[in-house]
C-alpha cells in the first residue's frame, strides 16, 4: 500500500488572473486613508500569525529531526515539506483566495469592496512569501522544491498587483494576463516536480 501525503488546496493550483474584473472606481482621500489604516492593522496581525506559525514549524522540525541532532530520512523530509510546510502555506493562501472570491462575487457594479480586498491581499501575500522563505530544507531535492514554491508565490503576488492596477489603468490587462500565464507554468512545474518526488519515495497525494 502506498504511503499518503496530504496536500492542501494551494493558490499555486489556481489561476492568478481567473477573476472577472469589475468596473473601475476611484476612492476619496478619506477612504484611502481609512483603508491604509485598516491594512496596516491587518498586516500587524499577519506578522504575528507568521511568527506563531514559524515557532510551530521550528518545534515540529526539531521533533522530526531528533531535536536537530540527526536529519530525517528523505522520505520523512518530503512528508514534512508537504504535510506541514506547504499545508501551512496552503492555509494562508486559501484564506486570501476565499476573501478575493467572495468580494468578487459580491462586487456587482460597485467594485469598491473588491479593490479593498485586493489591496489587503497584496499585503497579506508578503506573509505567504515570508512563510515559504522560512521553510528549512537540507536536501538538494527539497531545495529545488522550495525554490519552485517561492517562485510560484512571488509570481502569484505579482499577478495580484497587476490585477489591482487594472482598475486604475485598464491597459495593464495584457501584462496581467501574461503574468498569469507565467504563473501557471511555474505552478505546473512545481506540482510536476512534487509528483516526481512522491513517486520516487512511494507516496501518493490526497486532498483533506
Amino acid at each position: 500500500m502506498k504511503k499518503i501525503l496530504i496536500i492542501m488546496m494551494l493558490a499555486l493550483l489556481l489561476s492568478g488572473c481567473g477573476l472577472q474584473r469589475a468596473a473601475k472606481v476611484l476612492t476619496s482621500d478619506k477612504e484611502a486613508e481609512d483603508k491604509t489604516a485598516q491594512a496596516e492593522a491587518k498586516l500587524e496581525e499577519s506578522k504575528k500569525e507568521l511568527e506563531r506559525l514559524q515557532e510551530e514549524m521550528d518545534t515540529s522540525m526539531d521533533a522530526l529531526n531528533g531535536d536537530g541532532k540527526e536529519p530525517g530520512t528523505p522520505e520523512e523530509q518530503l512528508k514534512y515539506f508537504v504535510d506541514v510546510d506547504m499545508a501551512e502555506v496552503g492555509e494562508l493562501e486559501e484564506e486570501i483566495q476565499n476573501r478575493i472570491i467572495q468580494a468578487s462575487e459580491q462586487a456587482g457594479g460597485d467594485p469598491q469592496e473588491l479593490i479593498g480586498v485586493l489591496d489587503q491581499a497584496i499585503i497579506d501575500y508578503d506573509g505567504v512569501i515570508q512563510r515559504v522563505e522560512a521553510i528549512k530544507v537540507e536536501s538538494e531535492e527539497l531545495q529545488k522544491a522550495k525554490a519552485g514554491a517561492l517562485e510560484g508565490v512571488n509570481l502569484y503576488k505579482e499577478s495580484l498587483v497587476l490585477y489591482r492596477e487594472t482598475f486604475d489603468d485598464p491597459s495593464k490587462e495584457a501584462e496581467m494576463n501574461a503574468k498569469g500565464e507565467e504563473f501557471e507554468k511555474s505552478a505546473a512545474a512545481f506540482h510536476n516536480y512534487l509528483n516526481e518526488l512522491a513517486e520516487k519515495y512511494g507516496y501518493t497525494f490526497t486532498q483533506p
